[in-house]
């Protein structure tokens, strides 16, 4: 399945956008992604903007490459928390295992808006595979796949 055949119109999908960081791990500047926009059965979109205090972006304005996975894996994590209790969130683990074919064209520069768009292509025992792309305007920025596994940890 293709990423712009991905998306369906869940009737979850009403209740955005909202920010996305209440449905992810990661909190303050480690946030990426700042809104989630749509969320399907195996896909999630999120825009989000480089400020100049991120531990991504330079001096110059430039930003380290490495943000790209980061958003790819941020916005399906926020895609699946958004349909997850709090309480499921909490015990949620998701860890990167690899990237496969994953093309950068350019880094993004600090302030230009970006779309990220994550499908799962397979997920199996906990292991998924997703396709992403990050856009700036009509201009793919990145795009490949990356590994995770998910996991629940039971509270002792």
């Amino acid at each position: 399945m293709s990423l712009e055949q991905s998306f369906d119109s869940t009737e979850s999908n009403k209740d955005l956008p909202q920010k996305a960081e209440p449905y992810i791990p990661h909190s303050g500047l480690m946030c990426v992604v700042d809104h989630l926009i749509e969320v399907g059965e195996e896909s999630a979109a999120t825009i989000a903007m480089v400020v100049q205090d991120s531990p991504f972006a330079g001096q110059d304005e430039t930003v380290d490459e490495t943000i790209f996975i980061e958003m790819v894996g941020q916005t399906i994590a926020a895609g699946n928390g958004f349909k997850m209790s709090e309480e499921e969130r909490k015990n949620q683990q998701g860890f990167l295992i690899g990237i496969k074919n994953f093309r950068i064209q350019r880094p993004p520069l600090v302030g230009e808006n970006l779309l990220i768009k994550v499908s799962k292509s397979v997920e199996f025992a906990g292991f998924i595979i997703i396709e992403g792309s990050v856009q700036c305007g009509s201009e793919v920025l990145a795009n490949g796949e990356i590994r995770v596994f998910q996991k629940i940890v039971e509270e002792s």
